[in-house]
């Protein structure tokens, strides 16, 4: 029997309601266990695949597995059941300005498990150094404050499969650690597959096992993308290809 992929993009096409194309023919497997970003310019598609992996928006053609179950098939309670292995964080994450911390990283357990909120709200919120923060209003918070509250309400049903965007937004580099001590806890212990959206790869802290590169809705190879930011003369007179293939982000800078 083979490997079931912790998610996998199958020649997937996404139209926006005005029939621009979002995602053409994309297909990205994601390893179990794994930390994978989504790299490229804005509006290159990384949001997207967020997006579908998360079951907020269906392809137009192709097909989106999360553990070897087509979403396109579930019917409400097998979502429902999804929506606890899944989170997503989002830069703004529809984040209640007027409830307290607390009640903004409960949300996913009190509609799912209400009798553990007390106790893992607390706990995560101590991992993410948000303890004195938990009975203030949402409003309250400064900016990287509701980054930590964000990520504080993805992790409290410990997900399976962990969906972030742009994870250092706004960050300094000893927030991003403490983000990213959080994740990579996960992945070692439970074995939390995460994907992350971000610009160019260059992801500070959080580690990161591959990168795939998105520009206009399609997949570029890296030596195409790497190519275009060099000098194509140097390169044919016989610049050494491993120079540009390194597996670091910076090499694509």
């Amino acid at each position: 029997m083979g490997l079931t992929l912790a998610a996998q993009l199958s020649d997937v096409s996404v139209l926006d309601p005005l029939g621009g194309l979002l995602l053409d023919e994309v297909s990205i497997p994601v390893l179990p266990g794994e930390a994978l970003a989504i790299c490229g310019p804005t509006g290159g598609g990384k949001t997207t695949v967020l997006r579908l992996l998360s079951g907020l928006i269906r392809p137009t053609g192709g097909q989106v597995r999360v553990q070897g179950v087509d979403l396109a098939t579930l019917g409400y309670e097998a979502r429902r059941r999804m929506h606890l292995r899944v989170a997503l964080v989002f830069e703004d994450g529809g984040f209640w300005s007027t409830r307290t911390v607390f009640e903004n990283v409960a949300l996913p357990l009190l509609y799912h498990r209400p009798a553990e909120a007390e106790a893992k709200v607390r706990e995560v919120a101590a991992e993410l150094e948000l303890e004195g923060h938990l009975d203030q209003p949402g409003a309250a918070l400064t900016a990287t404050a509701r980054r930590r509250a964000m990520l504080a309400r993805a992790l409290v049903l410990e997900p399976e499969l962990l969906l972030f965007d742009d994870p250092q937004q706004g960050l300094l580099p000893r927030e991003a650690r403490v983000l990213s001590s959080a994740i990579e806890r996960r992945r070692k212990e439970r074995g939390m597959t995460v994907v992350y959206a971000d610009h160019d790869g260059k992801l500070g802290p959080f580690a990161c096992d591959h990168r795939v590169f998105l520009e206009g809705g399609r997949l570029v190879d890296r030596l195409s993308r790497l190519l275009s930011r060099h000098d194509r003369e140097d390169f044919e007179r016989g610049l050494p290809r491993d120079s540009l293939l390194g597996d670091t982000p910076e090499s694509a800078s």
